[in-house]
């Protein structure tokens, strides 16, 4: 009886064991295997280290206004307008479920955004012309029009007219939501903004293998970036820090979360072009050649990589990917949510042959990358003329990127008071 307990508790032990064991793997192949990469850093996580290890921050509220405080003592410069001309990220597309509202800041602007019963997603300014209520804060969606939460007044999403008052027939005609032109595409909700209210005067790419759903989803990243929107696309044609930021694989613990080690065997190796598209229809582009490979020991070159890179106007970059694996695209939009903010999102898809591991590899390694420039933008001042040595390719992307900036573009002036296109633009 003793041999018989012993060995059934044995069998169970081994069962648990067993059971534990497998959900371990198919746990792990799921992350592997399935589940898309996800990842958020705040502007408050890079190029603040000194301060967080000067002090031990257990709160993270006080931590976030002593970063705040220097933030409000940082030379900024003479920064170009806040907001440029174009197209716009201000959600994703799983953001706004059907029949279902958003309230979005982004641009200076307080925006509603909702999806009507045929699925297509609307954009307009937030508050209500009656008495100025917040439609994204308790409004509702009727068929392809939102309801105003204060006094029911229904507008069309398609029209922009007034369609509904409650107990008033007919309704006023000239009363009107204004609405802003929405392109959805890559799983992003963009809006077409312009300082002039001009219409749209080009529409963002698309990859028609990514809208079929032929190439797969493999994740996401987003970052907050204290800085003006034309530091980032700005990294573009300066190719000379690529062989200073990105060299490294590991960073010796500069940046939280990466690793500690360093292995000077094993670099990346850069080199770059960037030039405006010439086409007819094409001058909103911009296109780039990144060569990048692995150095080991500073002598054997190996895993030759090229990515052609689009910057589509101000704001939206397409990284193509073609490899011995398959073909992907990177999606990058950065969004001004205020003229020293931005929100940038990575989106990535590939065919089925690219595995999604390694789509897990280029998000991981895109977000190492960028989160060493992310250090440098959150702490830099804005130089309206930088020395040269030879290249000037940054004077000839700052005339190029000029365009998007027109008369009431709005800039922020160097006292940090917010103003409307009151000086003349010279770029």
């Amino acid at each position: 009886m003793e041999y018989f307990s012993v060995s059934h508790l044995l069998c169970d032990y081994l069962a648990v064991a067993t059971f534990i064991a497998t959900a371990f793997v198919v746990y792990s192949l799921w992350l592997l295997f399935y589940r898309p990469f996800d990842l958020f850093r705040d502007y408050t996580e890079l190029g603040f280290e000194q301060i967080s290890n000067a002090r031990n921050f257990k709160n993270n509220v006080v931590k976030r206004h002593f970063i705040n405080q220097y933030r409000k003592r940082r030379k900024i410069g003479d920064l170009p307008p806040s907001y440029p001309n174009g197209w716009f990220a201000i959600l994703e597309s799983e953001e706004v479920k059907r029949n279902s509202v958003r309230e979005v800041d982004a641009l200076g602007l307080n925006l509603v955004a909702w999806r009507g019963e045929s699925g297509t997603c609307y954009v307009a300014d937030a508050y209500c012309p009656h008495l100025g209520a917040h439609l994204g804060v308790g409004g509702k969606v009727a068929k392809e029009c939102i309801e105003c939460p204060f006094h029911g007044w229904k507008f069309d999403g398609v029209s922009e007219n007034l369609v509904s008052v409650p107990n008033v027939d007919p309704v006023p005609p000239f009363v009107k939501l204004k609405t802003w032109p929405v392109h959805e595409s890559f799983g992003f909700v963009y809006i077409w903004y312009h300082a002039e209210n001009e219409k749209p005067l080009w529409w963002p790419d698309i990859v028609t293998e990514v809208e079929s759903g032929q190439w797969k989803y493999r994740g996401r990243s987003e970052f907050r970036v204290a800085c003006h929107i034309q530091e980032i696309p700005e990294n573009g044609p300066d190719s000379a820090h690529l062989g200073v930021v990105h060299s490294s694989f590991f960073t010796n613990g500069a940046i939280p979360n990466e690793s500690r080690v360093s292995w000077s065997f094993l670099k990346h190796g850069w080199a770059a072009t960037w030039a405006p598209n010439s086409d007819p229809g094409r001058e909103h582009e911009a296109l780039m050649r990144v060569y990048h490979h692995i150095i080991l020991f500073n002598k054997i070159s190996c895993l030759h990589m090229p990515v052609d890179v689009h910057q589509i106007g101000p704001g939206i970059v397409h990284m193509h990917f073609d490899t011995i694996f398959g073909k992907g695209i990177l999606i990058q939009n950065v969004t001004p949510l205020e003229p020293m903010m931005q929100r940038v999102v990575h989106r990535f898809y590939s065919s089925p042959t690219f595995l999604h591991p390694l789509g897990l590899l280029v998000l991981h390694s895109e977000g190492v990358q960028i989160s060493r420039d992310i250090r440098i933008w959150n702490r830099k001042t804005f130089l309206r003329n930088p020395v040269f040595t030879k290249v000037k390719q940054i004077q000839v992307f700052r005339r190029w990127y000029s365009q998007f900036y027109s008369k009431n573009s709005a800039k922020l002036d160097h006292d940090s008071s917010f103003k409307r296109g009151i000086k003349k633009l010279d770029f």
